[in-house]
């Protein structure tokens, strides 16, 4: 019965760490390489608490190493938009300045009721009101009422270009330049840059490693 306690106590230690530093989100908020790490952990965790004839590295070893494989992946989607997008996938848009985008829709199998089931929850009565709605990289929705509708897109994020945000609003590298030599600032300094539905530009710069 006490080593059951002590090895209880012992993953529970290293579960609290390992999640302190993976996560720090509730469940519905996790990305799906977060999520899987999470199962993953609580699953091998759970082994050597039931058989206590398991030794405890047979369950701290691999729970480490998904740690270092989370912290590794993480590091490497904050630096890289295409893996950050090839890992996660990206936010799409179901409604788009007002327009349902069925075809949208249907591709992430989520339904019309569905659909009209997050507006009432985020109280919204009628679709009319919403002038974006979009599935973000975490499965959850987001919803912009047409009176709140003045939203910033990001066009360049950590000094990469996107592209994608960049051409929906019918603009270009070219356009992108001149804004940033009005600005007197370089593309490779640019931490975040984002442009709303008003043409307001807002730029963040890279701040300085001490």
């Amino acid at each position: 019965m006490t080593s059951i306690v002590v090895r209880t106590v012992i993953i529970y230690i290293l579960l609290s760490f390992s999640l302190r530093i993976m996560g720090k989100r509730q469940l519905g908020e996790l990305d799906v390489g977060e999520l899987v790490s999470t199962l993953l952990i609580s699953e091998i965790a759970s082994i050597p608490i039931d058989d206590p004839d398991i030794p405890l590295l047979n369950a701290i070893i691999p729970i480490l190493f998904i740690l270092a494989i989370e912290i590794i992946l993480s590091t490497v989607k904050n630096k890289s938009e295409k893996m950050k997008k090839l890992i996660e996938g990206k936010p799409e848009y179901i409604i788009y300045k007002g327009r349902l985008l069925q075809k949208t829709l249907s591709n992430n199998r989520i339904s019309i009721n569905e659909l009209l089931s997050e507006m009432r929850i985020q109280g919204i009565g009628d679709i009319e009101e919403i002038y974006y709605a979009a599935i973000e990289q975490n499965g959850s929705l987001s919803l912009i009422k047409k009176d709140d509708a003045n939203m910033a897109h990001a066009i360049v994020i950590d000094g990469k270009i996107i592209d994608g945000n960049l051409t929906a609003h019918g603009y270009d590298e070219n356009w992108l330049k001149k804004r940033l030599d009005e600005h007197g600032a370089r593309l490779h300094d640019v931490f975040l840059m984002t442009i709303n539905d008003e043409g307001k530009i807002n730029i963040i710069l890279r701040e300085e490693e001490a």
